[in-house]
């Protein structure tokens, strides 16, 4: 079966163009102006055509807490955010640390999802064995508290890690410290920064640093070459400030910084690699009891359109730090691009709706976002997955 796309302005070489694209066989077939196709086709005139969006970061809660999101209504919700793959962390509340558990996940995703789903494995203190078992894409480190009792603990564990572990797979490290006071917190985060990333560059080992907030890691951790970061837009858009406006909706992990080191943080980001949501959704009751953390998949893309819009930002560089780049990062062959062999996962975009962000139409099952009430620039039209049509202005097929 074909299927062409027509007319739009088309994100392909690291430019726009105004060109045609023709699928066969779920891949991109050709690139090119005045292409045919007697099967299925969309007029993309007037809408940005970009790859299918890529989120290496995100929180989908099973199994263990469905009741806050499962892989159906959070694959929704990043379908619905322009995202055709996701990288889902191990941090549950039934932790993927056992090759059973990444297998469990898997099927699951399999039955549920309605986007590509990859999986974070991840480390505790004892578990070396289950890695070489699971031989998992990639690993997660935890240096810091989070859910599922993943902090390492005993000093040798990190190295050993990533010692056992393939050099050209990637490792992301979770270094933020949860002590509510700033200076001790970013010093302690800080130190287990240059920690994991001096021993990654002992072995050689590609080393990926989860949701800076600070410049000061930006450039620190990127002086290993093989060192990569991502920031969420949750850190680029908001402060302290709108911490205390938010009340229990602006608390996250690691929190927001102060206005200047938000603005400081804009001034490091053309050296951050990509952008990753951190998509953490929680309900309103578990916020009330002191949880941690934001929704992010259906407002991460908004932003970027936004903030180009306004002017602060290179729409050739975010497009690539939410597609190409995460793909090279995290070894995804065939994705993130449109280019003749990849897959078509494509997105159209229409960059002069402006819609109000309102909790209640959102897909996640939290149905609240820190950006409430934001008027945005910049929606995301229809989602092509595998060469099919699965979403168009807010619905699925």
């Amino acid at each position: 079966m074909s299927f062409l796309i027509q007319g739009g302005r088309v994100f392909t070489g690291n430019v726009f163009k105004e060109t045609d694209i023709l699928i066969e066989n779920n891949r991109i077939a050709k690139i090119g102006k005045k292409l045919q196709s007697e099967e299925k086709s969309v007029d993309a005139s007037g809408f940005l055509v970009l790859p299918g969006l890529i989120d290496p970061h995100v929180h989908l809660r099973e199994p263990g807490a469905e009741y806050k999101e499962d892989f159906k209504s959070g694959t929704q919700a990043a379908v619905a955010g322009g995202f055709t793959t996701i990288i889902d962390m191990p941090n549950n509340k039934i932790p993927t640390t056992t090759a059973n558990r990444l297998e469990e996940k898997k099927k699951l995703a399999e039955e549920k999802a309605v986007c590509d789903v990859r999986f974070h494995f991840g480390t505790t203190d004892s578990n070396f064995d289950e890695v070489q078992k699971a031989k998992p894409d990639s690993l997660k480190i935890y240096m810091g508290r989070t859910t599922g009792e993943l902090m390492l603990k005993e000093s040798g564990s990190l190295e050993r890690h990533v010692s056992g572990f393939g050099h050209e797979k990637p490792i992301v490290v979770h270094a933020s410290d949860d002590s509510p006071n700033e200076e001790k917190n970013l010093e302690i985060t800080y130190k287990s920064e240059d920690f994991a990333r001096s021993v990654a560059e002992k072995y050689n080992q590609k080393i990926h640093l989860a949701h800076v907030s600070t410049s000061h890691e930006v450039h620190s951790f990127k002086r290993y070459a093989k060192a990569t970061v991502e920031v969420a837009p949750h850190y680029l858009f908001l402060s302290s400030k709108d911490e205390e406006r938010l009340g229990i909706f602006g608390t996250v992990y690691p929190p927001l910084r102060s206005e200047q080191k938000r603005i400081t943080l804009w001034n490091a980001l053309d050296r951050i690699d990509c952008i990753a949501s951190d998509h953490a959704p929680h309900t309103v009751e578990d916020k009330e009891d002191g949880a941690r953390g934001f929704p992010g998949l259906e407002t991460g893309l908004a932003l970027m359109l936004d903030g180009h819009s306004k002017g602060l930002i290179d729409i050739n560089w975010a497009v690539p730090a939410m597609s190409e780049n995460p793909a090279r990062i995290f070894n995804l062959q065939g994705l993130g691009k449109i280019e003749k062999g990849f897959a078509a996962n494509i997105i159209l975009v229409d960059q002069k709706k402006e819609w109000k962000v309102d909790g209640t139409e959102l897909f996640t099952k939290c149905r609240w976002s820190p950006f409430e009430g934001r008027v945005l620039k910049g929606k995301v039209q229809s989602v092509i997955y595998k060469g099919e049509l699965i979403f168009e202005e807010g619905q699925f097929y």
